[in-house]
């Protein structure tokens, strides 16, 4: 998105940054604003010591996305920030990563959800996901008034809130299968090949780091 973000800071008076987290796939442009616009950029104080080293990436997501330079964001501490034309609720949503934060204006009823939504049924994660957290995280941000929701990779999103609905209760479902299945004494192995038997080419790609096993393993962690 390398030439898609230096247009926009061509055409459009950006004026300050706040990243949802560290991830590679949104913050990879920062060290280059930092360089050559020097804005005042923020992200969750966990993000902090992320963002200040260059990433180091398995081989794949290095061939996607790129290794990121470091850069030197401030940490988030108030529970809400301004701009001229809104006012964001800062929320902090673990699950997809310990610094995700979604922005929500209530009275505007929008909600950037970084990665918080991606999919409202996925079948496979990253080891360090955890579908328990993710579970968590949405039923806070659902606490909040907002219908429409600009997602980080499905963009705009009309019925947004419905859709984390969604997510929500297909996690929920899959949760509870999983806990029943772990209960009766299936291993992750078995449950797994039950309940989530089909790998995906992005499974293959990532060499499994993204897999259905992290997504059976992260809710039997949280009973365990």
């Amino acid at each position: 998105m390398k030439n898609e973000v230096r247009t926009i800071f061509k055409e459009l008076p950006i004026k300050r940054v706040i990243h949802t987290h560290h991830h590679e796939d949104h913050t990879g442009n920062s060290a280059w604003i930092e360089r050559f616009y020097s804005l005042p950029q923020w992200i969750h104080p966990l993000g902090i010591d992320k963002c200040n080293h260059s990433t180091k990436l398995p081989f794949y997501r290095a061939m996607f996305w790129h290794n990121r330079p470091s850069f030197h964001p401030k940490a988030l501490q108030e529970a809400t920030f301004e701009t001229e034309h809104h006012t964001f609720q800062i929320v902090h949503t673990p699950g997809h990563a310990e610094d995700h934060i979604v922005l929500v204006d209530e009275e505007k009823g929008i909600c950037f959800s970084g990665d918080l939504y991606l999919f409202h049924s996925p079948t496979s994660n990253f080891s360090f996901e955890s579908v328990p957290e993710l579970i968590r995280s949405i039923n806070k941000v659902l606490t909040y008034s907002f219908e429409e929701v600009y997602c980080s990779h499905q963009g705009y999103l009309k019925h947004g809130r419905k859709l984390l609905v969604k997510k929500r209760d297909y996690l929920l479902r899959l949760q509870e299968s999983v806990t029943k299945a772990h209960l009766e004494g299936k291993s992750a192995k078995e449950i797994r090949k039950n309940l989530l038997p089909k790998n995906k080419l992005f499974q293959y790609i990532s060499f499994f780091e993204n897999s259905p096993t992290h997504t059976v393993k992260s809710i039997i962690k949280e009973i365990s």
